[in-house]
């Protein structure tokens, strides 16, 4: 694969960059400088490390602190990167550590930082990586120098990395621009291949570390898939695939996909079809992304082989001249409510069930009046699990209207365009509607939404199938 230009990304990102603002952009690559841990200084750590001479402390934060040394008896240039003491608290990180270090010192890939060697010493986890001479991506994209063209040519890079360790089952867990690396050679590095897991979790142990710091390092949301948001056990390979999408998407827009956002050709010129690449890698469910990341790549050269990507055509254009005649998908909502649906839900079995059946008990054993008295505890509930449902109503707005679907009612959910009733559902925890809409330029254009409801969170989502006039 082709390098990215260095004179057209490095250099200007390092124009752009201080010594001050590369310093807290290390930091941020490393977690959050807020995360606070005793930092060796650059001559304690040498004097602790034999056969490497440590020049100079880079940065630090949650995920620990990185030096520049050299390996003196192979005359190499390397990265000293330290764990944390206060992880130490978990009685198996030895083993531990020494299991995913191992399994980190077998990523030989070209676009992967090689562990070289890792070890303990004087209880300082620490590991030796190749040391990276260049910028982060972040940098890159704050430089302003990454062109649609060249996010292009990036990401089936990263895409080879990524689906490199997945085939050996290493799942990053923490892919953003910082952990993204550009040499002065305009060569791609990942960094910090697993140590999030290594830093954030026990998977032996019973119960999660309650590191602040560490924690917030983790706190990067905006590029951690859902799950990643609920629980450890179950994120696998598919949370690179949608963190990977995020740092798609800021590449292409300059901004990350927070909320209700647009697709990608809405925000800047570029084919319209790489949308439903973007937004497919962004999908709040596991299986309705791509299953392997290498599936992104192959998407994007797809579409490159057939159209070159600097030709690109704005919206209008292609909709006028029928110029791809496909079909589009865009996503125009998606989201999880999860406080009031819970709270429906108890309201609501404790106002039918438990409650009446109680105060029947009472009434029947105790005395009459606290019997009528919690059946009147049971009529509140059940008229605040009414009050409480209505906010459970979820809008978006396409071409000038708005698509509204009502939850609120007592079984029948009701879908509308702007102010018109279009069609009313039924009682039921998975639906989906469909209509037609005709719009602007649009012709023939299809609202697909769909509602998943559960005892604890209820799911909105709502999307249109654009298509040519």
């Amino acid at each position: 694969m082709d390098s990215i230009c260095p004179q057209c990304l490095v250099r200007n990102a390092q124009k752009q960059s201080s010594a001050d603002a590369d310093l807290a952009a290390t930091q941020e690559h490393l977690g959050s400088s807020r995360a606070r841990f005793d930092v060796p200084s650059a001559e304690q750590l040498d004097a602790l490390l034999p056969g490497i001479q440590v020049a100079e402390l880079i940065g630090h934060g949650g995920m620990g602190a990185v030096y520049r040394g050299r390996q003196i008896n192979l005359d190499r240039d390397v990265a000293i990167k330290i764990l944390p003491r206060e992880i130490q608290s978990s009685g198996q990180l030895g083993e531990r550590f020494q299991r995913e270090a191992q399994t980190l010192a077998k990523l030989h890939h070209p676009n992967i930082v090689s562990v070289f060697d890792f070890g303990n010493i004087e209880g300082l986890y620490y590991f030796v990586m190749e040391y990276v001479d260049g910028v982060t991506l972040r940098e890159t994209i704050q430089s302003g120098s990454v062109t649609p063209d060249a996010a292009l040519k990036m990401i089936p890079v990263i895409c080879d990395a990524l689906q490199f360790a997945h085939s050996l089952g290493v799942v990053h867990r923490d892919i953003k621009p910082e952990n993204i690396l550009i040499d002065h050679r305009g060569q791609i590095k990942i960094a910090d291949f697993g140590l999030a897991k290594l830093v954030h979790r026990d998977e032996d142990a019973a119960e999660q570390l309650e590191l602040t710091g560490t924690q917030q390092v983790m706190g990067t949301a905006k590029y951690m898939a859902p799950e990643q948001m609920t629980t450890s056990k179950t994120v696998d390979h598919r949370a690179d695939i949608y963190s990977l999408g995020v740092v798609f998407y800021e590449l292409l827009t300059g901004e990350t996909p927070i909320g209700w956002f647009q697709p990608p050709s809405k925000k800047v010129a570029v084919d319209v079809r790489l949308d439903e690449v973007v937004l497919r890698t962004l999908e709040s469910e596991p299986e309705r992304r791509y299953q392997q990341v290498s599936e992104v790549k192959t998407a994007i050269e797809n579409l490159s082989s057939s159209t070159p990507f600097g030709a690109t055509l704005d919206n209008a254009s292609k909709s006028k001249n029928g110029g791809f005649g496909s079909v589009q998908l865009h996503k125009l909502l998606d989201v999880t409510e999860s406080h009031y649906r819970w709270l429906h839900s108890l309201s609501t079995i404790f106002g039918l069930g438990v409650l009446p059946v109680l105060g029947f008990v009472l009434y029947r054993t105790i005395s009459p009046i606290v019997g009528w008295a919690v059946l009147v505890a049971a009529i509140a509930t059940v008229v605040y699990s009414i009050r409480i449902k209505r906010h459970q109503v979820f809008d978006a707005e396409y071409k000038g209207h708005t698509i509204r679907l009502d939850n609120s009612g007592t079984f029948a959910e009701k879908l509308y365009l702007d102010d018109g009733l279009v069609r009313t559902g039924g009682f039921g925890s998975k639906m989906e509607f469909r209509f037609p809409i005709k719009a602007g330029e649009g012709t023939g254009d299809e609202i697909i939404v769909w509602l998943d409801a559960g005892f604890s969170t209820i799911r909105c989502r709502i999307e249109v199938e654009s298509k040519p006039a």
